[in-house]
């Protein structure tokens, strides 16, 4: 796999993705938007852009390339290593073009600038959405004319400018309208992807200990039973898992042990939520503050 297209494959899921020793391609989100130049309406999309300070190895991109190629972490760091170091020749003696990202190249300072490819749409709700076209017809001024025929084209004028603008505000509207409308369970698609991808870690870490004994757990149904939980880790050892839950209570936190999954593991969540809607605003902010690598599961 080219390392280009592993990171064009990231950056659709991750808001950054750093390439150790080089720098780190981050994800911006922006609104629909009209190009009055082009007469082009945009749906809302995600633009990349480039930071060269931030360059440490988070593991990853090499984490990616690893289970893709199926190699070992330290030869995907080599295949890594290598292709930085080819990109930084090619930018040496000119620009260096990376597809479906953009264009890396020095300025007068030394300093790597980058210009985006515009596109190349990495935000998952617009997929499918094209690009509206409009050509704004050109208002010419007011001019006074003695032909009798003047005050049709002046209304005809004011209701072809007008039509203009309406259809401009409508498509503006129905884009944003229809986004919104996709973006909740899009949130709960990317979070599950993310949970599948956490439990092939886990799996790759966890050495054999045995067989893993069964855990009977007693469950009180409830008349409101909060199907929402955001995960905190997943556990195929029963104290790690009580461990971590002890942690949470501690924080203040309202934790819950989860039964067993299909993988065998026992999932500790910070806390759980009935409706849908709560719980994707409260991951996002458990992300932030506390583990970006939480989840949502949905408890059946």
């Amino acid at each position: 796999m080219q390392l280009e297209k592993a990171i064009n494959k990231l950056l659709y899921t991750n808001d950054c993705v750093t390439i150790p020793s080089f720098g780190s391609f981050i994800i911006n989100f922006f609104p629909s938007t009209y190009d009055k130049t082009t007469g082009n309406l945009y749906p809302p999309s995600k633009r990349i852009s480039f930071n060269p300070k931030i360059k440490n190895n988070d593991g990853l991109l090499i984490n990616f390339i690893s289970n893709q190629k199926k190699i070992t972490f330290d030869q995907a760091s080599k295949k890594v290593n290598d292709q930085v170091s080819s990109w930084k020749e090619i930018l040496k003696n000119g620009n260096l073009i990376l597809e479906n990202i953009g264009e890396l190249s020095y300025n007068d300072e030394e300093n790597i600038t980058f210009e985006p490819d515009l596109n190349c749409n990495h935000l998952l709700d617009s997929y499918g959405l094209p690009v509206l076209f409009h050509k704004k017809s050109e208002i010419k001024p007011n001019v006074i004319e003695l032909n009798p025929e003047s005050n049709k084209n002046k209304s005809f004028s004011f209701i072809k400018n007008a039509a203009a603008l309406a259809l401009i505000v409508s498509s503006t509207i129905f884009f944003n309208n229809r986004y919104e409308s996709y973006v909740l369970d899009q949130n709960i698609n990317f979070e599950n992807q993310k949970r599948i991808e956490n439990i092939n870690r886990v799996e790759n870490a966890i050495f054999d200990f045995g067989s893993i004994p069964t855990i009977e757990l007693n469950l009180q149904l409830k008349s409101k039973v909060k199907k929402y939980h955001i995960v905190a880790g997943a556990f195929g050892i029963k104290s790690n898992a009580e461990n971590l839950y002890a942690d949470l209570q501690k924080k203040g936190y309202n934790p819950t042990k989860l039964p067993l999954n299909e993988k065998g593991l026992l999932p500790v969540s910070f806390d759980s939520f009935k409706d849908k809607k709560t719980a994707v605003k409260a991951l996002r902010k458990f992300q932030k503050t506390e583990n970006k690598d939480a989840w949502l599961f949905i408890l059946d």
